[in-house]
């Protein structure tokens, strides 16, 4: 009986292919930065919004980029790792310490396709006001009730941090514990 009841709902069978396929694209396209570029994703989207306003604090990134700012803090510390990315003290405020991209970042911008997350936001754009405030507050409510309110919101693809603990009063589940146990 529950199948059949599930079966004979096209708007949970147009929501779940929507998903679907913004999942099936998402990874195709981080799997695509990663492969060829040598970076995450999350890294690309950060370094290319770092681009086109320098000299941006972590909580400046992190405002730009909608996330958390200790999430950008963890990409942001990977990009200087790897060269792309310098942190120096702000010549107008020595407390304030500001990210550049440095010329091996340009380079490897230059020949970078276009970020997903810019696309994602473009398109988000596109809807009415009214469109926006009522898919945002669906998937709220959607992952809630799903049970998956309290998984921690990091980078597209990105692994969070570990030790990051789900919201309080949430229960876990198996994409959130694996997560938080992951290794890497």
């Amino acid at each position: 009986m529950a199948k059949t009841k599930r079966s004979m709902q096209p708007d949970v069978f147009r929501a779940l292919n929507a998903l679907r396929r913004m999942v099936r694209g998402l990874r195709s396209a981080a799997e695509m930065v990663e492969r060829e570029l040598r970076i995450s994703a999350a890294q690309l989207f950060v370094l290319s919004e770092l681009a086109q306003v320098p000299d941006q604090s972590v909580k400046d990134l992190a405002a730009v980029t909608m996330t958390t700012h200790s999430t950008v803090s963890q990409v942001v510390s990977q990009l200087i790792s790897k060269g792309f990315v310098t942190r120096t003290a702000d010549a107008s405020d020595a407390r304030r310490a500001v990210l550049r991209v440095t010329r091996q970042g340009a380079s490897l911008l230059r020949k970078s396709p276009r970020a997903i997350q810019e696309d994602l936001i473009d398109g988000f754009g596109t809807l009415r006001p009214s469109e926006r405030r009522g898919l945002a507050n669906g998937l709220e409510k959607w992952l809630e009730a799903s049970g998956l309110g309290g998984v921690p919101s990091t980078m597209l693809f990105e692994k969070p941090l570990l030790g990051q603990k789900m919201k309080k009063g949430r229960r876990a589940t198996p994409l959130s514990h694996s997560n938080r146990l992951s290794p890497d």
